[in-house]
């Protein structure tokens, strides 16, 4: 078996223990990005995807939290930046202990580096334009502070990125929750929610929380957005017919060369 395929397999483990956190704790979740790409055109991972994607509300990612280090199988971790003092990205991640995929640009950031699947939150927004707007721009000051702990091994940076990055991480962390709990104040009645995923992106909520849907993945049923359809064609276009062949690439030949052990 080709690495890739042992990656998929590997990840794939995770996505199963989270579906079956999820499941019996009822945290609501479904599959987004690539891995929703997957279900709906192959019923599996795309064949050069190397990652897995899920979107969750806010309130239920807290509790996955919450949850998951007593309740999942202990090959697992999940980890954010209240976890790991260095973590640089505004979504948690579930980790893969004793595996590795990490950039070889990032190899002096202190944090787990394991396999993983992206958890984003989906954030309730105001019905007010003006103050959606202000609440979205917050996050995204928040979440380039707390990025800032990654870019400074990066070349050619601009000098607001400069700037952030001589923010105290204690800051940058306060940044990142406050913007958390400003989201945090609306209901679940709101007409509209912001996605992180894919740069951030607001759509109807009804787009996601609409009629319950399910598709198939890897032999296994996973909950997806209502209008799941809708909600790939306003990110990617026409998702269903394969890119060029030279554009079907994983993240590690996006991102540079990658270290990958897929154990101990």
């Amino acid at each position: 078996m080709d690495l890739l395929k042992e990656i998929q397999k590997t990840e794939l483990g995770a996505l199963v223990e989270l579906r079956r956190v999820c499941e019996k704790n009822n945290i609501r979740y479904f599959l987004a990005q690539g891995t929703l790409i997957g279900a709906a055109r192959e019923r599996g991972f795309i064949p050069w995807d190397d990652d897995v994607d899920v979107i969750l509300p806010d309130k239920d990612l807290k509790r996955l939290i919450e949850i998951f280090p007593r309740e999942a199988d202990g090959k697992y971790m999940i980890t954010n930046h209240n976890i790991e003092s260095h973590y640089p990205l505004s979504w948690p991640k579930i980790r893969i202990k004793n595996t590795l995929s990490r950039p070889i640009v990032y190899k002096d950031i202190p944090i787990n580096w394991g396999m993983c699947i992206d958890l984003f939150p989906i954030y309730s927004v105001s019905d007010n334009p003006l103050l959606r707007k202000l609440e979205i721009g917050f996050f995204k000051i928040a979440r380039k502070a707390l990025l800032s702990e990654m870019t400074r091994y990066e070349d050619g940076r601009d000098i607001i990125t400069r700037l952030f990055e001589k923010i105290p991480i204690r800051v940058r962390h306060r940044l990142m929750n406050t913007s958390a709990k400003i989201f945090g104040r609306h209901g679940d009645d709101t007409e509209y929610v912001y996605v992180i995923c894919k740069g951030g992106s607001m759509v109807k909520r009804d787009v996601i929380f609409g009629k319950e849907q399910k598709l198939t993945f890897e032999g296994l049923s996973y909950p997806v957005p209502s209008d799941y359809d809708g909600f790939l064609r306003a990110q990617f276009g026409d998702y269903m017919t394969p890119p060029p062949e030279n554009e079907r690439k994983g993240h590690d030949m996006r991102l540079g060369e990658i270290e990958w052990r897929l154990s101990d």
